[in-house]
């Protein structure tokens, strides 16, 4: 005997996401269902409904508000996304749950930097050799088919002689990266916007394809680029809601995701917001969700130079709607100076150079200030001039004795010489543009606040950071005696920054794994659909940015986040809007 359909409800209708599906038969169940068979009918009911039956098609929402594309997040990727869309005719809207007057994104605290490849093929050769990271040396040497070395959530399953982890990301979505990247500055441009180009090379130049990359820097950074964004998006006329966070994805009985369950303002007042073609997540990641840090990372405590107000809802929005996750253990980090009494991290300056000039392999004389990074114990561990958004990996190590971290906190260990040349911070995040703290020109009320401490020794210095005095003094004066020496035989320190630590007072700030962002989040395809664990897309759900960045274990080169964030809001944005209409209320 056939027994008709059971009525369930997935998630929590007091949240308003309700899907209704068939377990069996064609039919609803009957009043009075055939005997021997259990019917169970699950209470769906919900204020946001006026059906009060038990049984609600989405024809049932009361929908408050619609659009063609409805954009979560108004950061870049948001910002591009709307932009895209409604340059393609469609309706737009964006949601935003920041107040208008208050609003800032990562972006906006960024250091403005976009990366181009200076040629695609170059750009996709050096994607390549970053997605292989951790996992090229296991890839079977006679199973080399492209399917095979970069297939991706798609593709498993499909009878490859694969033994260890497949790539980072997939060479499709690596493609499509590298062809929209290849635009950025001529897109940048073709708004108004100026940029310069400030370097070339890749972070990792050993890879291939890493002379391919090109650094631009957008005319006073972040901020300004994203104000060019705002007004971009404004002469469009795109309707923005401000201080609307949304919190569910409303699907139809098949999965089809129709749109988007917001709370208004600081209450409780509710808004149902259709989306006549597609819903892209441009959320951002999860720097300020101390939870997931603490299950996805690969280390913690980590602190974040932004991202205040990116706590992974985008991320928990689409896993509800069956959104596979990648990437959730990357981020682009290094290490970055914290205070208790101020909620972002600093993105420090630690020798007083341009960061596109810090580290490189042919500068010619002395670097400036003298200067080493140690671990709680008072050791060096690496070689400091480290890539800077992959540096978090050097102090992820657990002691698995002392059950600790042993490098986290690390101390960045400076000289007069380094205190006297200039801010300790860099010209982006908190203490740039946006003037979220106004550090001082020469460090003064930073060393009052003890964000910054000082001795009159090595010795002393380390007695006031509270790490063990002698080996403080045996690091500074080994540290010494490489510079004496020219070379530094413990890390391979740069010739030009072997520079002494012999002008007292000495210094010291607490440094802890972070950086810009995270990026791990919903897994997308080339088109920027977000997938399932199948493989298989989520009808009419979008992601761009770092809402599960195309990055890996290894990212391309400062800049690399605003370029993902160009290419794949447009990606996101042309797909979006080329999806059939919705007929009726949706479903």
């Amino acid at each position: 005997m056939v027994c008709p359909p059971t009525v369930t409800r997935l998630g929590d209708g007091r949240y308003g996401l309700v899907r209704i599906r068939a377990l069996a038969g064609t039919a609803a169940c009957a009043t009075d269902p055939l005997p021997g068979c259990a019917c169970p009918i699950i209470d769906l009911r919900n204020p946001l409904y006026e059906s009060k039956d038990s049984v609600l098609a989405p024809s049932d929402i009361i929908w408050h508000k619609e659009a063609d594309v409805v954009v979560i997040g108004y950061g870049m990727a948001g910002a591009v996304a709307a932009i895209t869309a409604r340059d393609c005719s469609a309706s737009v809207m964006i949601l935003e749950k920041q107040a208008a007057g208050s609003h800032w994104s990562n972006s906006s605290l960024s250091a403005g930097l976009v990366v181009r490849p200076a040629d695609i093929g170059g750009g996709i050769a050096y994607m390549k050799a970053l997605c292989e990271a951790r996992g090229s040396a296991l890839l079977p040497e006679n199973d080399t088919r492209e399917g095979c070395r970069y297939g991706g959530g798609a593709d498993r399953g499909n009878g490859c002689a694969m033994r260890g982890p497949a790539p980072w990301t997939d060479a499709e979505t690596i493609r499509v990266w590298a062809e929209y990247a290849f635009q950025n500055k001529d897109w940048i441009e073709s708004l108004g916007g100026q940029v310069r180009l400030v370097r070339r090379g890749g972070q990792h130049p050993q890879l291939p394809g890493a002379g391919s990359i090109e650094i631009w820097e957008y005319r006073g950074k972040g901020l300004p680029m994203m104000q060019l964004m705002y007004e971009q998006v404004a002469s469009r006329k795109v309707e923005v809601l401000y201080q609307t966070r949304a919190v569910r994805l409303l699907t139809d009985a098949d999965g089809k995701v129709i749109g988007v369950k917001t709370v208004v303002g600081g209450g409780q007042e509710e808004m149902n917001i259709r989306a006549g073609k597609a819903v892209i997540l441009c959320t951002g990641g999860f720097e300020d969700n101390e939870e997931m840090k603490l299950q996805y990372l690969r280390v913690y405590p980590m602190y974040f130079t932004g991202g205040l107000g990116n706590t992974g809802d985008g991320i928990a929005m689409a896993q509800e709607a069956g959104a596979d996750l990648w990437h959730m253990n990357c981020a682009s980090a290094g290490l970055s100076a914290k205070f208790p009494d101020f909620p972002l991290a600093f993105p420090v300056d630690l020798s007083a150079k341009l960061f596109a000039d810090h580290g490189a392999s042919d500068r010619r004389g002395k670097g400036g200030p003298g200067f080493i990074i140690v671990d709680k114990y008072g050791q060096r561990y690496t070689n400091e001039n480290f890539p800077s958004h992959a540096g978090w990996y050097q102090v992820a190590s657990f002691d698995a004795t002392r059950l600790e971290y042993p490098r986290v906190p690390s101390f960045f260990v400076f000289d007069q010489r380094r205190m006297g040349l200039g801010r300790l911070v860099r010209t982006f995040g908190a203490a740039g543009p946006h003037q979220l703290y106004r550090w001082s020109a020469d460090n003064a009320a930073e060393l009052k606040r003890g964000w910054i401490i000082s001795g009159e020794s090595a010795g002393e210095l380390a007695d006031r950071i509270g790490i063990p005095r002698s080996n403080l003094e045996r690091t500074v004066r080994s540290w010494n005696d490489a510079c004496a020496r020219g070379r530094d035989p413990d890390f391979g320190r740069n010739g030009s920054d072997l520079v002494p630590l012999d002008s007292p007072p000495f210094y010291a700030v607490k440094l802890f794994p972070g950086g810009a962002n995270t990026l791990g989040g919903p897994r997308r395809n080339a088109r920027a659909q977000v997938l399932n664990p199948f493989g298989e897309p989520i009808p009419r759900l979008y992601a761009a940015g770092e809402c599960g960045s195309v990055y890996g274990m290894l990212y391309p080169a400062a800049g690399g986040n605003l370029a993902e964030c160009i290419a794949f809001g447009r990606i996101a944005a042309e797909n979006a809007v080329a999806e059939a209409a919705m007929e009726g209320n949706g479903g």
